[in-house]
């Protein structure tokens, strides 16, 4: 059951993002927020200390949202070259939706706060990467691969597709679904299969 408090702070948040992908970080301040949800300022300062605070937990609602969806398609796959393909289609896709907020986070917050979003993700889809490749070995499906290099081919892995993805945004999220997916294919291919 959703409390009342959780129904407000995702209003707060739905709201902000929509303000952050408008007006970027800077420009969108809490007076906007708080107009924009109908709320007096106080009310987001009972929830969150700052702009700042509002902002991550913006970027850790997405990544949750991006997550599950990713999880979802994926967990539909038989094997683990389907799995592969799917995380790395439906991942690139769900971030490309969402540039702006990538570029928001890129360009907007320190170098630090920035390198820190950055290594969370990376920690985190890395070891996604190396579950799905760890069944894959289960299942006698990663034949080329020892399981001890599993951690370094899922880094390798995640660095060549990130590459793809932040091709993508920096050339205005334009790469079409057709290249998308033969660059794909062809990635997991020839390294898993």
């Amino acid at each position: 059951m959703i409390n009342k408090e959780d129904t407000i702070q995702s209003k707060i948040l739905l709201n902000a993002q929509k303000l952050f992908q408008k007006g970027g970080l800077k420009k969108t301040t809490m007076d906007e927020i708080a107009a924009e949800c109908g709320k007096a300022k106080s009310t987001l300062y009972h929830y969150y200390n700052s702009k700042m605070d509002v902002f991550d937990a913006v970027v850790e609602m997405e990544l949750l949202n991006l997550r599950r969806h990713v999880k979802n398609k994926v967990d539909k796959q038989k094997n683990m070259l389907d799995r592969l393909k799917t995380y790395t289609r439906e991942f690139h896709k769900e971030v490309i939706n969402k540039k702006n907020l990538y570029r928001i986070i890129k360009q907007e917050q320190s170098n630090e706060l920035y390198h820190n979003h950055l290594l969370s993700i990376v920690s985190f889809e890395q070891s996604y990467i190396s579950r799905i490749l760890e069944d894959g070995y289960d299942l006698k499906e990663l034949r080329e691969i020892k399981r001890e290099e599993i951690g370094w081919v899922s880094e390798m892995f995640l660095a060549a597709f990130l590459g793809l993805l932040f091709y993508s945004i920096e050339k205005d999220g334009f790469l079409d679904e057709k290249k998308l997916n033969k660059a794909i294919d062809f990635m997991v291919s020839k390294i898993f299969g």
